[in-house]
């Protein structure tokens, strides 16, 4: 089983992936295949997304992230004159790809190393490559209860003549395992610290004025149950995932999952 998950993430390089938020979690062998409908800008969505990672030893993994958008229709209401319309946006294909490394000499530290590929026809953003590097720390309350948090750097590469501005951000993730049930919530925060560029303008009017901060949350309930030798479990998750510091949140995403692991 092991021989194939390796072959897995080599064929998720030539897919794309919606960015899902994930846990802070030591390397491990595994494979995740989600389902999930999301709500963002009045847009409905569907999406099914395939991910696995692959620990070779202790110390060292390599994982991949990628999904494809089944439908997207977006719903309009006018409520003065009572008009609602419901537009199939007919905008499915496949969302960006992510892969990466992560090293971990220590228990409890370690660095992950990611690169995004710009999506097919599935999405009409993040059409840029991005380089992450991630450096997070684990603690282990208890057997039960564990602790992580990240900072990560992003930056971007140039694309006809246009370059987004670097991005930071930071992430906290607190799992609790009682019995056969897990409860995982993770909280990300980002913010672009540096204007994008419009390199077809003139020196003076490059900068774009497009700075913001944001944050996202997510949190998931499932159950585990033994395979063989190995273990499966079953989950459900809700994740906000947009939303502003001084502003209400804006989109949403629910999701059921099935995550193999490879013991």
């Amino acid at each position: 089983m092991r021989i194939a998950l390796p072959i897995l993430l080599v064929l998720t390089g030539f897919g794309f992936g919606r960015e899902s938020i994930s846990m802070i979690h030591p390397v491990s062998n595994y494979v995740r295949f989600n389902m999930s409908a999301e709500l963002r800008d009045d847009v409905y969505s569907a999406d099914m997304e395939i991910a696995g990672e692959f620990a070779p030893c202790n110390c060292f993994a390599i994982y991949g992230d990628f999904s494809y958008r089944i439908v997207s229709y977006e719903w309009d209401t006018e409520l003065h004159d009572q008009i609602h319309e419901m537009v199939n946006l007919r905008v499915n294909g496949f969302n960006e790809t992510y892969l990466g490394m992560k090293f971990m000499p220590y228990r409890f530290f370690g660095i992950d190393v990611s690169w995004r590929f710009p999506p097919g026809e599935g999405s009409q953003v993040n059409r840029f490559h991005r380089l992450g590097i991630e450096p997070m720390g684990l603690y282990e309350f208890s057997k039960t209860l564990k602790l992580g948090v990240s900072a990560a750097y992003y930056t971007f590469l140039e694309s006809d003549d246009f370059k987004p501005g670097d991005e930071v951000g930071l992430k906290g993730s607190l799992e609790w395992n009682l019995a056969q049930w897990d409860l995982v919530h993770v909280f990300v925060y980002r913010w672009r610290i540096q204007e994008s560029e419009n390199l077809h303008m003139d020196k003076p009017y490059q900068k774009m004025n497009d700075l913001y901060q944001g944050f996202r949350m997510r949190t998931d309930v499932g159950r585990n149950f033994a395979v063989g030798d190995n273990g499966m479990g079953v989950f459900l998750f809700y994740e906000m995932n947009r939303g502003s510091v001084f502003g209400a949140e804006t989109g949403h995403t629910i999701g059921l999952y099935g995550k193999f692991k490879f013991l």
